[in-house]
């Protein structure tokens, strides 16, 4: 049955002109123009530079350094008495250079963190990319349907205007009392009230779709509604799998769980190799040109630090409260799965309604309006059920609209919209594979990162 109801529930599309702005192109330009998603877009571009930027710890720190000065010095037990007490000209100049080679894995684990904050970053983009490809479609909806309600209004006016001009003839004819007329004249002032109230509507939706989209609607042309699971159990299924949340959600978990180790290497020594050579004039009072040169292995470790054991139960409710956070989206995620469902099913069952309803209504109206010519029917009897028409009309027109609306929202749901428009992920964001490389190729490899431009 509803597979049926989305082959008839489309928008007819019918008198669009070939310019018009098809509901696939508004959607691209919304994800590629909009900046709320170009904010994001550079949140992730910098957590990927924060990455590269952990390349420097492999690698060893060089430092050059000098002095220039005067330096008075008085040791008699070590220094000659030509050389005591004596204020000289003090300079040196060296370098110093220092390789670690193990420091409690905390270079691994900082390279970890922030190859899972890359991901999450990722996957909040991806997530941004779907509200923002549903709010395009509920923009490019909303001026569609306020446009066909328009359209509906109008006709309403037009229908009013003949049954007011019909009115005239038999008011004139002494047919119909004068008082009929005023009556029909004021169904049309209303229906004029009607078309006055629909056009702000179609203004704000205006503006709303140019915030978005980035540009004021031209034309638009018809739109048709996106195939769904066939159950809720299969969407709740399909959105617990590739729903972004929950990969974000994950991505915490692991960037949680390497903070954690970074802060347990301060209890593993580091362990470096260094290396320097200075050269210098008149050092430590002593007269005359000096250098050395040194090679060796150093080694720091603190040893005992109180208030570790509360660090440690901290580090652990810090995990617990990322697992418990990624569980509570999952229950989100759930729900907002079910909200999507029952929002289809009604929307489907609402249109069939309406559109039972508006077929009897448009009988009624045909043999009322035979029984009127006939005398058999009065005015306000003819006007009562043209009213009841348009109400259902109207409404069918945005419960139309809503069904369409409602197959998109599934689709957001499973994190699948923006590639039904087009949009493939590789053109939105990374790809989200950074905590794999980190776990299983070298540090050299986990650097190489490429980030171009958008397409």
């Amino acid at each position: 049955m509803i597979k049926t109801l989305l082959a008839t529930a489309a928008l007819s599309g019918a008198g669009a002109s070939a310019d018009a702005e098809s509901l696939r192109a508004a959607v691209q330009r919304a994800l590629t123009t909009n900046p709320s998603i170009k904010a994001v877009s550079a949140e992730m571009k910098a957590s990927a530079y924060e990455l590269y930027q952990t390349r420097e710890n492999y690698l060893p720190t060089v430092e050059v350094f000098g002095e220039l000065g005067a330096q008075h010095v008085n040791d008699p037990a070590f220094l000659p008495i030509t050389d005591n007490s004596k204020t000289q000209r003090r300079q040196q100049v060296g370098v110093n250079a220092k390789l670690v080679l193990f420091d409690g894995y905390r270079r691994a684990n900082m390279v970890y963190a922030r190859a899972a904050r890359l991901d999450g970053n990722v996957f909040k983009l991806l997530d941004a990319s779907e509200t923002m490809a549903l709010n395009a479609t509920e923009a490019y909806l909303d001026v569609y349907r306020n446009q066909r309600l328009l359209a509906v209004a109008r006709s309403n006016l037009e229908r009013h205007q003949d049954i007011s001009q019909r009115v005239r003839s038999l008011v004139d004819g002494g047919r119909l009392p004068y008082s009929d007329l005023l009556t029909a004249e004021d169904r049309v002032d209303a229906a004029n009230l009607a078309i006055i109230d629909v056009k702000r509507s179609l203004r704000d939706a205006n503006a709303r779709y140019e915030r978005v989209i980035g540009n004021a609607p031209s034309s638009i042309s018809g739109i048709f509604a996106a195939k769904v699971p066939s159950s809720l159990s299969q969407l709740t299924q399909r959105a617990l799998s590739n729903n972004f949340r929950i990969h974000h959600a994950n991505t915490k978990i692991d960037e949680v769980r390497a903070n954690k180790q970074i802060v347990l290497s301060d209890n593993l020594p580091e362990v470096s190799l260094n290396a320097g050579s200075t050269y210098g004039m008149n050092r430590n009072g002593l007269s005359g040109d000096r250098s050395d040169t040194y090679v060796g292995l150093a080694v720091k470790w603190t040893v005992y630090q109180g208030g570790r054991k509360f660090e440690r139960n901290a580090l652990v409710q810090s995990e617990y409260q990322a697992g418990f956070q990624r569980d509570t989206v999952v229950r989100e995620v759930r729900e907002l799965a079910a909200q999507s469902w029952n929002n289809y099913v009604t929307s489907a069952e609402r249109r069939t309604q309406l559109e039972q309803q508006l077929e009897i209504n448009q009988l009624i109206v045909g043999v009322y309006a035979t029984e009127f010519d006939a005398a058999k029917r009065t005015l306000l009897d003819l006007l009562e059920v043209e009213r009841s028409r348009f109400n259902v009309e109207f409404q069918k027109v945005s419960a139309d609209a809503s069904l369409v609306y409602s197959t998109f929202r599934v689709l957001a749901t499973q994190g699948t919209l923006a590639e039904y428009f087009g949009v493939k992920r590789s053109n939105i964001a990374l790809e989200p594979n950074f905590r794999e490389r980190a776990r299983t190729s070298p540090s050299s490899l986990i650097f190489n990162t490429t980030i171009g431009p958008l397409e």
